[in-house]
């Protein structure tokens, strides 16, 4: 009993929570999440229980009569508990009335994906931001692969598919003026369509130590090395001193 308390606990922890500001995502996390705990949990929220199963005229659902028809009613109340679990206690009560998952899926559906304006205005923010998008002044290229590597997954989420040629060669234009020696190569390339942008980055990596060592201002490189220099001979005048005191010494 302890096993299976320990077990439940463990499932629970792990339910990705719905966060409403990033439903189309939680969509495809939760969708992952069920599929590798039970297929036949998503097939029952995505084609709903099945006919012998729905609700009667009476608005009632007939009970179980079967061993076979027992485990897909344990399968399609896992499936509905597994969605409730996966929303915040602020919203519990919208949905806690909803009979099957199904039912609960479409009316989060419904209540957090938004209408197709929103949809569309959605979608042309993100556009419009993977336009504009540019390094900034003091973050470096792994933060700005990070960006943009986001950037691409929420396009992808709302459904806007971009050529792996341009995103490519929208990152490397993204990268400032000291990329640019390190980038030429890559942009005069034929083959970009066929490269990841993962693997685009780790090619950039092996520059990305130099290159912020060339976004350092002015004397900046100069200036450690005389500091390093100083820090070294510090012992140098003592020993000096010690060794015109004990030839003093000698002399007398």
């Amino acid at each position: 009993m302890e096993n299976l308390t320990e077990s439940s606990s463990t499932l629970v922890s792990k339910v990705p929570m719905l966060k409403p500001s990033e439903f189309d995502m939680w969509k495809i996390r939760i969708r992952q999440y069920i599929l590798l705990t039970d297929y036949s949990m998503w097939d029952i929220i995505e084609n709903g229980p099945s006919e012998a199963r729905r609700i009667g005229p009476d608005g009632k659902r007939p009970p179980p009569k079967t061993d076979g028809e027992r485990k897909i009613r344990q399968t399609e109340m896992k499936a509905l508990s597994t969605l409730l679990l996966a929303i915040p206690n602020e919203y519990q009560h919208q949905f806690c009335n909803c009979t099957d998952a199904q039912i609960l899926w479409n009316a989060l559906e419904k209540r957090f994906a938004g209408t197709k304006s929103i949809k569309r205005n959605q979608r042309d923010v993100l556009k419009q931001q993977y336009e504009n998008f540019t390094s900034s002044k003091n973050e470096s290229m792994t933060q700005t692969f990070d960006r943009f590597n986001k950037l691409i997954g929420e396009l992808a989420t709302v459904g806007v598919k971009i050529e792996q040629d341009d995103v490519n060669r929208k990152f490397l234009r993204s990268l400032g003026d000291e990329w640019t020696m390190y980038t030429v190569s890559y942009r005069q390339s034929d083959n970009l369509e066929e490269k990841e942008l993962d693997d685009l980055y780790n090619d950039l990596r092996v520059f990305e130590t130099e290159v912020e060592i060339k976004k350092k201002p002015t004397g900046y490189v100069h200036n450690v090395a005389l500091l390093s220099a100083s820090t070294d001979t510090t012992a140098i005048p003592e020993a000096v001193s010690t060794a015109n005191g004990a030839s003093s010494e000698k002399g007398t």
